[in-house]
């Protein structure tokens, strides 16, 4: 449908009509709050499922340490001598037949350990090993055996 402006205008004015514009002005847009919330939900669960999915926090150093020790001392007192009993419980027969086995059951104990580590092994009758510095973080265990108990010290300088 079309207007004439005036009598000097000589422009047409025309206005559609048609259904189709008709009909973009009755469509409805999507609310930004929706979007914002549609946003932010997914967003946490993207979090919740980055922690529920991550690995497992390594052990702390203190719970390896233990670990290592009660690990060193199992060996120490699972060692079996050249006759009958365990390499431990022969070797705290007396101080002499300590010090025979000494380099054995220091060899025994460090068997397992990480590079870097050391191992220190007290029985009544003598030590074997360096002994932890104060300033040292120190794993221990004990290992007991017939006629003797040893205490098995894993440490980090």
């Amino acid at each position: 449908m079309c207007e004439r402006h005036g009598e000097r205008s000589r422009r047409l004015s025309c206005r559609r009509t048609d259904d189709a514009s008709a009909r973009t002005e009755d469509r409805g847009q999507l609310s930004l709050t929706v979007v914002e919330a549609a946003v932010a939900t997914l967003l946490v669960l993207a979090v919740a499922a980055g922690f529920a999915l991550a690995p497992p926090a390594p052990a702390s150093e203190a719970d390896s340490l233990e670990r290592q020790a009660t690990d060193a001392a199992s060996l120490v007192a699972a060692v079996p001598a050249g006759a009958t009993g365990t390499l431990l419980g022969s070797a705290c027969a007396s101080s002499g037949d300590f010090d025979a086995r000494a380099a054995r059951l220091h060899e025994v104990a460090s068997a397992g350990l990480p590079s870097g580590a050391f191992v220190s092994l007290r029985t009544d009758v003598g030590s074997v090993g360096r002994p932890p510095p104060e300033t040292a973080r120190v794993g221990s265990a004990t290992a007991a055996v017939p006629r003797c108990t040893a205490t098995v010290k894993v440490w980090y300088p």
